[in-house]
């Protein structure tokens, strides 16, 4: 997996970033840590940490940069830089943070402020005609169980079972969030189907930057791949839409996830374990899961999660509806012809008589 501290030049910041497992994290303290560094004008931070800043009027000054920025954003910047400075010899004593708080340098609720919305399954299937194979494959996995990007793009082609009923994969401890969350997800039938398509052309696909996808892992790149390939995608399905006060798009990755939760129809805890939320991955859940019950019940409702599976299951369903329909009215022809023919018998026989 490509590192995004191979470019920094900055050895002290370089070094504590390689000690975050996570890509994602790594990738978020360095973007909060430049921003530090840029509104600061500082240089190096192994010479900054040496200084005996002012490291509460810094970050301060920091804050106020970011009152443009979505509160989510501002909270895990300050969180980043708050980290590196206490893991560097500033401390930073509980009663100044709050200070910091209280003063307004950051907002009192963190949320997310862009307005992203779930894609339909009509949605999902217009952005996957203008995904590849690679894209196609990791997008319905991602779609059909819930599974976080994160987690899905550490496992190995060994984690998957794709002749399992319904196919499976397990995602390990040491793959989640929090080192917690392990578990089995399922997915749909037609995942399983462009997994196994991929893996057809996997060690002989030739990568822009050279080489081949040839690797343990299923699906052998970046987030910032997996991000670009979707984004992608979107745009040219005319889905890049951007919300209008952040700039960020509607429509991202983590969307398959909403896709997931709010379509699946299956018990919220049964739902949050499969998304691996670990407050409900309890003993009772984990019996369910030994005993299969779980894969059972995933299996019933699968097309819920389906893009193209569903839309001929549909297709069938109003056909029968339709040729119901059909057999209706075609009895009600046959009834009515029948009443005629005997109204035009009886009048025949009311002629006859009168002559």
């Amino acid at each position: 997996m490509v590192r995004p501290t191979k470019q920094i030049e900055d050895a002290t910041l370089k070094e504590w970033l390689q000690e975050f497992r996570k890509e994602t994290t790594q990738g978020t303290y360095l973007s909060a840590l430049r921003r530090f560094k840029e509104e600061l004008s500082v240089e190096d931070l192994g010479e900054y940490v040496k200084k005996d800043p002012d490291v509460i009027g810094d970050i301060r000054r920091f804050l106020r940069s970011l009152e443009d920025r979505p509160s989510k954003t501002v909270g895990t910047y300050a969180g980043a830089v708050k980290l590196f400075m206490q893991e560097h010899g500033l401390k930073i004593p509980d009663e100044d943070w709050r200070k910091i708080r209280r003063r307004g340098f950051m907002p009192k609720r963190v949320k997310a402020e862009t307005r992203d919305r779930k894609p339909s399954k009509i949605q999902l299937k217009q952005v996957l005609n203008y995904a590849d194979i690679k894209c196609r494959s990791m997008v319905l996995f991602l779609a059909s169980s819930g599974a976080r990007i994160g987690e899905t793009l550490q496992l190995k082609i060994e984690d998957f079972n794709l002749d399992a009923e319904p196919p499976e994969a397990v995602i390990k401890g040491e793959y989640t969030k929090a080192g917690v969350g392990g578990r089995i997800v399922y997915f749909s039938y037609e995942a399983r189907d462009a997994i196994k398509d991929w893996l057809r052309i996997k060690d002989t696909t030739t990568r822009k930057s050279g080489g081949t996808y040839k690797s343990e892992r299923m699906f052998p790149w970046d987030s910032n791949t997996a991000r670009f390939m979707w984004n992608t995608a979107c745009e040219k399905a005319g889905l890049g839409a951007r919300d209008s006060n952040t700039g960020r798009r509607i429509y991202h990755l983590h969307s398959l996830r909403k896709f997931f939760r709010t379509k699946i129809g299956l018990d919220l805890d049964i739902t949050h374990a499969l998304m691996g939320h670990a407050e409900y991955l309890d003993a009772s859940y984990l019996r369910l899961e030994q005993d299969r019950e779980i894969a059972r019940v995933y299996l019933e409702v699968m097309p819920n999660v389906s893009v193209y599976e569903v839309e001929d299951q549909e297709l069938r369903e109003q056909a029968s509806m339709i040729e119901q329909e059909n057999a209706e009215l075609k009895k009600r022809v046959e009834m009515a012809e029948t009443k005629i023919a005997v109204l035009e018998a009886a009048l025949k026989e009311i002629l006859n008589s009168k002559s």
